[in-house]
């Protein structure tokens, strides 16, 4: 899969790596714009401290618990969004796939989420 079929998907398997390198795996929402995909996760979630230590990442498609592997892994670079126009632009691509249930889930102020922006290496 190229990183524009992920757009498609329901859930992808977000890796994000510790310092030592060992992977942690979580099921997260995706959207895509443009060239990118974006994710949503609170600010206290371990993944944006992974994210902000070391920008590598790794996906594949996965069911809603995370537990099967549905496509072959694809690694990009992932960054926390600062910009507040690019955020909201991520934030209404979640919610506009998702529905009645991203409004749900995500409700309450954005400050307190992060959206991670997924790219190709450069």
């Amino acid at each position: 899969m190229k990183l524009k079929d992920f757009s498609e998907v329901q859930y992808i398997n977000l890796v994000t790596y510790r310092r030592d390198n060992t992977p942690v795996s979580t099921a997260v929402w995706v959207a895509g714009i443009g060239d990118a995909l974006y994710v949503t996760t609170g600010k206290t979630a371990g993944k944006v401290k992974r994210i902000k230590n070391n920008g590598k990442a790794t996906i594949h498609e996965t069911n809603q618990s995370g537990s099967q592997k549905l496509s072959e892994d694809l690694d990009l670079l992932a960054k926390i969004i600062d910009d507040p126009t690019e955020k909201q632009d991520g934030i209404k691509a979640i919610t506009k796939k998702y529905g009645l249930m991203a409004k749900m889930m995500m409700r309450g102020p954005d400050e307190g989420r992060f959206i991670i922006k997924l790219e190709n290496p450069e």
